[in-house]
């Protein structure tokens, strides 16, 4: 049915092309007619079709992207800094790092040039939570939980 109602569509325009007198009149009355009662039939089958289904859910959402990319830069002034959170990155005695500072000092560009290998490193997940000034602790706990996989209603359950 949906391969029919295209060629219909496709065909709208042609149609449309064999109208004179300001769209009002056909020059070819018995095609006009013709195509008008395939159109009919075509949207009154439709319309049983969707009265007959039940649509309460077509589709899951889609997962959320399991990794952002993010514009790659080389800043030389900032290369014994990103050697400082790496050694603490690799640090087996260390389980979460934070940045803290100013806007605009660079805390956000400083962690796009860390090359995140999770399996490589021994890195079970990465979480990048961007948190500024009034940040609300619920919000932020529910992104993260949206970017590891859990519902809004089973991330809430494990709280």
């Amino acid at each position: 049915m949906i391969t029919e109602a295209e060629k219909l569509v496709a065909n709208g325009p042609q149609q449309m092309n064999n109208l004179c007198l300001g769209g009002f009149a056909s020059k070819n009355c018995l095609s006009s007619y013709k195509f008008g009662k395939k159109v009919a039939k075509m949207l009154q089958a439709i319309n049983d079709l969707i009265s007959k289904g039940v649509f309460d859910k077509v589709a899951e959402s889609q997962p959320a992207a399991s990794v952002v990319v993010r514009p790659e830069e080389r800043p030389i002034a900032l290369q014994p800094t990103i050697e400082k959170v790496w050694n603490c990155i690799v640090d087996k005695d260390v389980g979460i790092i934070g940045l803290y500072g100013l806007g605009g000092v660079g805390k956000t560009t400083l962690l796009t040039q860390i090359k995140f290998c999770t399996t490589a490193n021994g890195l079970d997940v990465v979480i990048w939570a961007l948190v500024s000034n009034g940040y609300d602790i619920g919000k932020t706990q529910n992104k993260i939980g949206g970017k590891i996989g859990f519902s809004a209603e089973s991330w809430k359950n494990k709280c």
